[in-house]
């Protein structure tokens, strides 16, 4: 079979020549502006609050702004259903085309918005608008991305290839990152303040575009294709998927939740926890962060590798458990000073990039492909939905419940401990036929 001037090679269910490149690089370009987008609204969390709420306090706008933080994850399981039918159904090209629209234009939006000051209660109302619609997008770009890379792989390579989605997502958040750092450090707090703070987000309606055009140059997965030649694809891939593989949709949710609550905290609530209540200033904790993503990038593809050589299970629960025995420490070196709260955020984030590389692989062995792309976006939107979007709202009101700094950490190695007797029981299909 061929597709263009780029033979098809049915032993290995890879494309010759330069293809399996393309497919890797139109998928991390896509998803890194998506993460680009979506991670804007929590490195500016605090200047939002700021100006998109009236000022009560400190902690009640911070609280309101990271509530609409969660707001945007409610969306995600809808986002999760539409975008699984229609790669299910249609095409997983498709799913991923409409996905990076649904998430540069109301980025753009969050740029051109008026505050609080200007228009009043209709301000965080749009606000909480716009989030909902990234929300939705957010619901199906990550898991196609994983899809449609791990399904172009070769068997041997489906772990490292697969990280490449989760580097993907890093290198959106690092240039969101810098982009948000370089705006902090070159305007004055006044400027950031009035309208400094616009600009990053005014800069997706460019990665939107170029993002599309990278995706159209890219064809279906031959399985998935062949698939739909035979007609072997599903009618209704969320009643298949809820009437025969609802327990696996659950499992996913208790596999995840080192990812979505670990996640979400140590790359924005952290952040933010370092200037609203540890007194750094917004350069400094944008420079830790920043550092610590770099450690998690520097682990993902050597964890990605080791999950191929050794299978995804032994992987996951390593970083699972690194995170029940040290996070209560590291949380608790935050508080000492730049020296240990760096070295504490880059240790947090190295432990992530062990437990995360595996994930694309893992979840995409998980789902038959009839309805793999609704199985997917459904199950991690669940997790990150009911445990992602809540983790910075929980962290801020345990911290201001207990008056413990470190007591966020609880909450993530009790999850932890959790997800890690989950993949006791699970099931490595490392080697299996995604067919």
């Amino acid at each position: 079979m061929t597709v263009g001037t780029l033979a098809y090679d049915s032993t290995t269910s890879s494309y010759e020549g330069g293809y399996i490149k393309r497919v890797i690089l139109s998928c991390m370009i896509g998803n890194a502006l998506e993460w680009y987008d979506f991670a804007l609204y929590g490195y500016f969390a605090t200047t939002i609050s700021t100006l998109f709420f009236p000022k009560f306090s400190t902690f009640a706008s911070l609280m309101a702004t990271f509530g609409i933080f969660a707001a945007g994850f409610i969306m995600r399981p809808l986002g999760g259903v539409i975008f699984g039918h229609i790669g299910d159904k249609i095409g997983r090209k498709n799913a991923l085309l409409w996905s990076i629209y649904l998430m540069a234009i109301p980025t753009t939006l969050i740029g051109l918005l008026p505050t609080y000051e200007q228009i009043g209660w209709l301000a965080p109302f749009l606000l909480t608008l716009i989030r909902l619609a990234q929300g939705l997008s957010m619901g199906g770009e990550f898991t196609g991305s994983m899809i449609f890379v791990v399904e172009h792989a070769h068997q041997r390579d489906r772990g490292i290839y697969g990280s490449w989605v989760v580097f993907s997502l890093l290198v959106g958040i690092l240039v969101g990152s810098a982009i948000a750092t370089s705006t902090c450090y070159f305007l004055s707090e006044d400027q950031v303040l009035a309208w400094g703070w616009r600009l990053p987000f005014l800069l997706s309606a460019g990665g939107g575009f170029i993002g599309s055009i990278m995706r159209r140059t890219v064809h279906e997965p031959v399985q998935f294709t062949q698939a739909k030649e035979r007609h072997k694809e599903h009618s209704t891939p969320i009643v298949e998927l809820f009437h025969n593989h609802f327990k696996t949709i659950l499992y996913v949710v208790m596999i995840e939740l080192p990812l979505s609550i670990g996640f979400y905290l140590i790359v924005t609530f952290n952040n933010n926890f370092l200037t609203a209540l540890l007194k750094f200033d917004m350069v400094t904790s944008l420079m830790i962060t920043t550092l610590g993503m770099f450690a998690m990038g520097m682990m993902i593809p050597i964890s990605g590798w080791a999950s191929d050589k050794i299978g995804r299970k032994p992987v996951m629960i390593a970083g699972a458990m690194g995170f029940v025995l040290f996070a209560y420490p590291l949380f608790q070196s935050l508080e000492g000073g730049f020296t240990s709260a760096l070295l504490a955020q880059a240790s947090l984030s190295f432990i992530m990039g062990i437990f995360f590389a595996p994930i694309p692989a893992m979840l995409v062995e998980l789902f038959p492909l009839e309805v793999r792309y609704s199985g997917l976006s459904i199950a991690h939107s669940l997790s990150m939905a009911v445990f992602g979007g809540s983790a910075p709202l929980i962290a801020t009101y345990l911290i201001h419940q207990t008056g413990n700094n470190a007591a966020p950490a609880i909450y993530l190695g009790g999850a932890c401990f959790i997800s890690a007797i989950a993949l006791l029981f699970l099931k490595d299909r490392f080697k299996s036929d995604l067919s």
